[in-house]
């Protein structure tokens, strides 16, 4: 009786674990079982961990996840498979096969997943496992879908500065030809889902370059007071702006969905064509700036403007335009009395016409080297005096400048030709014992040297 209990409990427990064995264990005309695809599972592709299992239909909120780099893995009933052949359907398609576990859809390296950024909207996800022999398991979709509740830029709308009204909304790969608009000054506005967000930040590219941060609407990129929009007249050429919504100030917390365009203006001919325009430091505690022009119509005059942060600009110098001309004209200004503390400067000229219009120049950056600014003008008296003050002007020089020789009083004593190297003399035998200044003005600044007759 026992034999046949034993018996009976062997054949019961083979009968139950035969499924559960490959083939080549079960015998002969035993197939495994096939596996099945259980779940799927949404992965931060950063740190590679586990977000939560994602279930049939859910809305997924990219704002309420710690990165915007996802995967999704599919999970199956027995490892390991053959392969995992995904398909994926909606906002974004993608087929790919995983042959490796983990079986992620946008594939991993040793289990270090690769990121993907979902685009906004619907999705279905298939997987299918499939064993050795090429047989099918259990499939698996699952429909789902990602929002952001930040949200996000709709659409760019162009704006005329001096009404301050909306011309067009701006499409990609638009072309803007300015003499076909209503003005040339103009500005660009982000219009955001909602209409109001903590902030939205822009950077345009190209031609001319403007990075803004606007912290209340209307949202645009080269800001407004009050809703009476900045103007901005475009040099030709092709741009990419994006703007980037954020849910706190100055593009803090978390990011919306930005929007990028690319579009081209067509600018007619500046009245005033510049061919170069330089700044870079000299020396110590200065900056030179160096521009020329080919052709010059109704040009009244330059205005040399810096700014700290290369939004805010400040008019530091007006150098005289040379109205109408065509020969090539030669220009620089020497920036000295610089902001303290500050390692980079932005410069940018701005072109006056005899009517008051006026044009910009691309935005130029330098990095200031520490220190005070040199004295450009040296002035010496030789022990022994031999009659003659000596001077030597380091600073830029267009040769029609001339030296001014004046008491401490001010009263001026003398005016002399620079000479064409730079270094020179003035006489000032007869003069009485004291103090006096040389001075020096020209198109790049004023310049002065004390000096002492003993």
């Amino acid at each position: 009786m026992k034999i046949k209990v034993y018996l009976s409990l062997l054949i019961s427990l083979f009968a139950w674990v035969t499924p559960l064995l490959p083939t080549w264990v079960a015998g002969t005309g035993t197939t495994a079982r096939a596996a099945s695809i259980v779940s799927f599972t949404l992965i931060n592709a950063d740190t590679d961990q586990d977000l939560f299992i994602m279930t049939p239909g859910m809305v997924i909120d990219l704002a309420t996840l710690p990165t915007r780099n996802l995967n999704i893995r599919a999970n199956t009933d027995l490892l390991p498979v053959d392969s995992v052949v995904f398909n994926l359907s909606g906002a974004q398609t993608r087929n790919s096969t995983e042959r490796i576990a983990p079986y992620a859809l946008f594939s991993d390296f040793q289990g270090d997943y690769f990121p993907w950024v979902p685009p906004l909207g619907s999705y279905s996800l298939l997987g299918t496992p499939y064993s050795p022999g090429g047989a099918s398991g259990a499939p698996l979709t699952l429909s789902f879908s990602f929002v952001n509740s930040v949200g996000g830029v709709s659409s760019f709308s162009l704006v005329n500065a001096d009404t301050n009204l909306d011309i067009q909304v701006m499409v990609p790969g638009m072309t803007l030809i300015l003499n076909g608009l209503p003005t040339q000054h103009l500005n660009i506005r982000a219009n955001t889902t909602p209409a109001t967000v903590g902030s939205v930040v822009f950077e345009l590219s190209g031609p001319q370059v403007q990075s803004t941060v606007e912290n209340l609407p209307p949202y645009a990129l080269f800001s407004d007071l009050n809703g009476a929009y900045n103007s901005w007249t475009p040099l030709g050429g092709t741009y990419t702006l994006t703007a980037t919504p954020f849910d706190a100030p100055q593009g803090g917390g978390t990011a919306g969905s930005p929007l990028t365009i690319s579009f081209v203006v067509v600018a007619p001919p500046l009245p005033v064509r510049l061919t170069a325009f330089l700044a870079e430091p000299l020396g110590a505690g200065a900056v030179q700036l160096r521009w020329n022009t080919a052709t010059e119509e109704q040009n009244k005059e330059f205005v040399v403007q810096r700014s700290t942060d290369g939004r805010e600009f400040t008019s530091v110098a007006h150098l005289p335009g040379h109205g109408n001309t065509t020969l090539a004209q030669a220009y620089q200004y020497v920036d000295k009395q610089l902001p303290a503390n500050l390692s980079k400067l932005y410069y940018r000229l701005q072109q006056v016409d005899v009517d008051g219009t006026s044009t910009y120049s691309l935005v130029r950056v330098v990095t200031v080297v520490p220190g005070a600014a040199p004295a450009l003008l040296l002035a010496y008296v030789p022990t022994p005096g031999d009659g003659l003050l000596h001077y030597t002007f380091a600073g830029p020089a267009t040769g029609t400048e001339e030296l001014e020789l004046y008491s401490i009083m001010g009263q001026r004593l003398g005016r002399y030709p620079l000479a064409a190297s730079g270094s020179g003399t003035v006489p000032v035998a007869g003069l009485a014992a004291g103090t006096y200044v040389l001075h020096l003005v020209n198109a790049g600044g004023r310049y002065a040297g004390r000096f002492v007759l003993p």
